[in-house]
């Protein structure tokens, strides 16, 4: 069942890899280029590679959503669609088996591969933290360490899932990209704020790559206070921060020494998101006829 489920799989799952292989390959010499200029003044690293940083993460975080649609998604649909899942459901190894080879087959290496690739992401761009707005915040965060292969499996299981339950390719495909996003936005808002506790700038200053949680103003006995900014008018801000008895500010916020903290965290839930669509799609497929 293996063999059968890797020659249907194979071409699906080579590209892939081959995807996941060329972009590894490009943050690899990233990498040695950067290893060449280091260490270096945060400008000259912000000149050098400010432009390209724009556009990796927002790469990165469409490959694993890429990966559940036309690798995930078509695992289940497109057996319905072709009429061929008969064969698989009617053999004597049993449908959980002929589910379950399909699934490991099809989605454990490029979960595997994505995993790697955001370790060697993580390595690359870990200098380059004082250039980066956080490395906690999206979409730095989720295109980095092991969280990356985290989310390609959930993309996978949402696709496959999708695909089982509506047996239609595209509608697979449009299930996992608004799933995707909606589990992206869920966590980054809901959980990732709470993963460990926030330290306290009385300063307002934070480290480089931290990621401020929360901004204030202190009075002179340094009590937090508001500051209305519509009441200045024609005064200058400095003056106008004195007459409404501002005298400071104040930051909580994750330091970026968190970050791996924080991965495992972000991996753990995203994990037992994977784990309540694959219950949901061992359901579905006992249900098929």
């Amino acid at each position: 069942m293996t063999w059968v489920a890797w020659r249907q799989q194979r071409l699906l799952t080579l590209v892939s890899l081959a995807l996941v292989a060329l972009v590894g390959a490009g943050m690899a010499a990233l990498w040695a280029d950067l290893s060449s200029v280091l260490p270096a003044d945060p400008a000259v690293l912000d000149e050098r590679y400010g432009d390209l940083l724009g556009y990796v993460p927002f790469v990165m975080l469409a490959m694993p959503v890429l990966l559940g649609m036309f690798a995930g998604a078509p695992v289940f649909a497109r057996e319905f669609e072709q009429g061929t899942h008969v064969f698989g459901l009617t053999q004597s190894i049993g449908r959980t088996r002929w589910w379950a080879t399909k699934l490991l087959v099809a989605g454990l290496p490029v979960t595997v591969a994505m995993a790697l690739l955001g370790l060697l992401n993580a390595k690359a761009l870990g200098p380059l933290s004082s250039i980066l707005t956080s490395r906690l915040q999206t979409p730095m965060f989720e295109s980095q360490g092991y969280v990356l292969g985290a989310y390609t499996a959930v993309a996978f299981a949402l696709g496959a899932t999708a695909g089982l339950v509506v047996r239609s390719t595209l509608g697979a495909m449009a299930i996992t990209l608004a799933g995707y996003v909606g589990v992206l936005a869920a966590v980054a808002n809901l959980g990732r704020p709470h993963y460990a506790g926030t330290e306290y700038s009385a300063s307002g200053a934070v480290e480089p790559g931290a990621w401020r949680v929360e901004i204030g103003y202190l009075d002179a006995q340094g009590a937090t206070t508001t500051f209305a900014g519509q009441k200045c008018g024609e005064t200058p801000i400095a003056q106008c921060l004195l007459d409404q008895g501002v005298a400071g500010r104040f930051a909580r916020y994750h330091p970026v020494s968190q970050f791996w903290e924080f991965q495992g965290a972000e991996s753990g839930i995203v994990v037992l998101v994977v784990g309540v669509l694959v219950a949901v799609s061992a359901w579905a497929v006992r249900r098929v006829h």
